[in-house]
């Protein structure tokens, strides 16, 4: 049986990236901050205090990282994109 929710722990491994790529990439970035934080009625809890831990629905996560995998590798702006692009 799969988990309800993951943890931060969890994440990574599903994703094959560090915390760090995941706050900067997705979970801190302006474009899906807002709706991924649950106080926006999204599906992440954004820990608050230190000690708190990140904690998010996992078939909610699952379904937008399939659904903005582009959005997410491809953004405008994003140095390692331009550089991949400008190499070709």
């Amino acid at each position: 049986m799969s988990k309800v929710w993951w943890s931060m722990q969890d994440l990574k491994e599903r994703t094959g990236y560090s915390e760090d790529w995941l706050k900067e990439n997705i979970l801190l970035h302006p474009r899906y901050r807002e709706m991924l934080d649950i106080e926006n009625g999204g599906f992440v809890y954004y820990p608050e205090r230190k000690g708190e831990r990140w904690c998010f629905i996992a078939s909610k996560m699952e379904e937008f990282l399939q659904k903005h995998f582009r959005d997410i590798f491809l953004k405008k702006g994003d140095t390692h994109a331009n550089q991949k692009h400008l190499a070709r």
